[in-house]
């Protein structure tokens, strides 16, 4: 688990309800972007990027600047600039209650280099029952602390099932020594740690059902969103939601539907991109 998320260190208290306070009083325009890869409920406002706007939250390498948000949120300014990272990008991302982002990986796009990077989040608002899904547990990143994301080392993906939004402080970062150094002595906690529920045939079958169900009253957008959020609670093995998916149409004789979710798979878990961690050749 340490390879794919980890606590770097402890942030105190007053700094993480300074930026929190920050954040309240800034006016934030956030912006629900990433469409296909969300339910919706996933909005996000740059910090810092490479044009200073806000509303650009497409990553790039670059050596980022300050966005319009900056100067209102002075403690967030204070933390960030005082980090010691190597900036590549810095955006606030909100959850909404019952908002889910999709299995996938990172570092995929065409205007990324392949160097070493990581993503490193600091919860400024957040609930026990909003966690970071990996293949077979869940990680609720507890507040007070900075944690480490290797977001294209594994398929991952997210969810808020709590009653209010999830706030979290996103550093994409080049390797440094201080990140180095911060990695050096890096934990995880046991009780941020969940296992995920194995999947049984008779649950699986359950699903389908309800997904037919769904089918057979026009809403094939709701029955698809009910087996993606199976990655969400339970552990699919070597599977991915995709998987998932292309066998419950293939099982409905839908042969269009499933090469749709197979297609998907290579493009949500970059499979066809050459250097990426989960590349694999053939199906470039």
């Amino acid at each position: 688990m340490l390879k794919y998320t980890s606590q770097l260190r402890a942030i105190p208290r007053d700094v993480i309800d300074g930026m929190l306070d920050d954040v309240a009083r800034a006016d934030i325009p956030w912006t629900e972007n990433y469409s296909r890869y969300q339910s919706g409920g996933w909005k996000t406002a740059a910090l810092y990027n490479a044009s200073g706007d806000s509303q650009e939250n497409d990553l790039a390498d670059c050596a980022p600047t300050p966005t319009e948000l900056v100067p209102r949120m002075p403690r967030v300014r204070d933390f960030i600039e005082g980090s010691g990272l190597k900036l590549m990008w810095v955006r606030l991302l909100r959850l909404d209650p019952n908002a889910f982002l999709w299995e996938h990986t990172d570092y995929g796009a065409s205007n990324l280099s392949r160097v070493p990077r990581l993503r490193l989040h600091v919860p400024l608002k957040t609930n026990p029952d909003a966690l970071i899904v990996l293949p077979s547990r869940s990680v609720h990143m507890k507040s007070g602390f900075l944690w480490k994301l290797s977001p294209h080392e594994t398929r991952h993906g997210a969810c808020n099932r709590g009653s209010e939004e999830r706030i979290h402080l996103i550093l994409d970062c080049y390797m440094n020594g201080h990140l180095e150094g911060l990695i050096a002595r890096e934990l995880l906690q046991p009780d941020a740690v969940r296992d995920k529920l194995d999947l049984s045939e008779e649950r699986l079958a359950e699903l389908c059902r309800d997904a037919d169900a769904l089918m057979s009253s026009g809403r094939q957008d709701a029955a698809e969103d009910l087996l993606r959020k199976v990655f969400h609670s339970h552990d699919l093995g070597s599977l991915s939601s995709y998987d998932l998916l292309a066998r419950y149409f293939e099982g409905r004789g839908d042969a269009a539907r499933r090469d749709h979710w197979l297609k998907e798979k290579v493009t949500f878990l970059n499979l066809n991109v050459p250097g990426h961690p989960l590349y694999q050749p053939a199906l470039a």
